[in-house]
């Protein structure tokens, strides 16, 4: 099993420039949320054994407003092309004492100007983009980097699967933090739910959002008034609403105030995927009180089975019923695992158990 990061380290480095490339930082995607994770923790180490914090955007249209002031910010506004002339500007100098960190690895090679010419290179492992073979420039940018950091023991294992011949390589496992939770909105929305939040893309259709419609006329067997709301939207959306039957809500994408009251007033959260790298709206989920039902891979290290929360076998379409009519009428189980997800989420996935991990991938201080 990979090492699992903390910030014990006998002698802290100093970057005096951090530099981070990401797709996009101001997105309601999870890479966009990594991205501000990671920004925050190390704008809070500036003046300590940070220098200075820059952010290198493919695809953010603006500014992002969770940039603080003394973020420098640039984006190439979706042009591939620009995005790399912003490393070879950056390598006219030397970049001894930078740190590049890479938040998605098709963007590896943007780095390498920078890595000739004396920089570290970090590189994070998110999701199923990290599960395939690299491609050869990808490749030789990886074994240039001083750490490689996953966000899931689950995705180390895939990556590693893909890629045998960087099998050497150590990789250790700096998960994320959970989402803040926004404001919800006032109205309260009635009746009993379970909730499912994720993009419905015709491309990735593994976060289980077929499985659950096809046995939701058995669950309404045994709850006949159970609804099942599916927020989020996407390009497959008008095939699986095709397919729907009674009691099966389409919410579209809402804003942040409508998903947080979705979140808080759901009788559960169910999603039971079978390629998610991490699977932040679990933690979403879990800080808002309310309990999750995950399928076997990355979200076991996020959820103790029985717990905080309900592991199911993504296959198994009796245990996914089974489990949602169990928390539909078992009142005590529900509050008993809502109860625990919210400690869970306070202990492990808060701000400062986050600022911890970064800290001891990136060697620095503790304080």
């Amino acid at each position: 099993m990979p090492p699992l990061l903390s910030s014990a380290n006998t002698r802290p480095l100093r970057h005096e420039r951090v530099v981070v490339l990401t797709p996009m930082m101001g997105g309601a995607d999870g890479i966009s949320e990594m991205t501000r994770q990671w920004v925050r923790v190390l704008e809070s180490r500036v003046g300590r054994d940070v220098g200075g914090v820059e952010v290198w955007s493919l695809d953010d249209e603006r500014r992002p407003d969770a940039a603080a002031p003394s973020t420098q910010f640039q984006s190439a506004h979706g042009s591939r092309i620009r995005f790399g002339t912003f490393a070879l500007r950056a390598a006219v100098s030397p970049a001894a004492g930078t740190l590049v960190v890479v938040m998605h690895l098709q963007l590896l090679p943007v780095a390498l100007p920078l890595v000739w010419r004396g920089a570290r290179l970090m590189t994070i492992l998110m999701g199923i983009e990290a599960w395939v073979p690299l491609r050869p420039l990808e490749r030789r940018a990886m074994q240039r980097a001083w750490k490689i950091a996953a966000i899931s023991t689950h995705t180390v294992g895939r990556f590693r699967a893909a890629n045998p011949a960087l099998d050497d390589m150590p990789i250790a496992v700096c998960r994320p933090g959970a989402p803040a939770l926004p404001v919800a909105a006032a109205a309260h929305i009635g009746g009993r739910y379970a909730l499912i939040v994720g993009r419905m893309n015709s491309r990735e259709r593994y976060k289980g959002h077929d499985m659950l419609i096809e046995v939701w006329p058995i669950v309404r067997r045994s709850v006949p008034d159970a609804r099942l709301v599916i927020a989020g939207d996407g390009d497959d959306v008008e095939r699986l609403r095709a397919k729907a039957a009674d009691g099966i809500e389409f919410a579209g994408r809402v804003d942040e105030p409508r998903l947080a009251a979705l979140y808080r007033d759901a009788t559960f959260f169910v999603m039971p995927s079978t390629d998610e790298g991490f699977g932040l709206v679990y933690l979403e989920a879990m800080r808002a009180s309310t309990p999750c039902i995950a399928a076997r891979g990355a979200a076991e290290e996020i959820i103790n089975d029985g717990r905080d929360g309900l592991i199911v076998d993504a296959h198994d379409r009796d245990a996914l019923v089974a489990a949602m009519v169990r928390l539909f009428v078992d009142t005590d189980t529900r509050a008993r695992l809502a109860k625990a997800a919210v400690e869970r989420v306070d202990g492990e996935f808060g701000q400062q158990a986050l600022g911890r991990r970064v800290r001891g991938v990136l060697e620095l201080g503790e304080n």
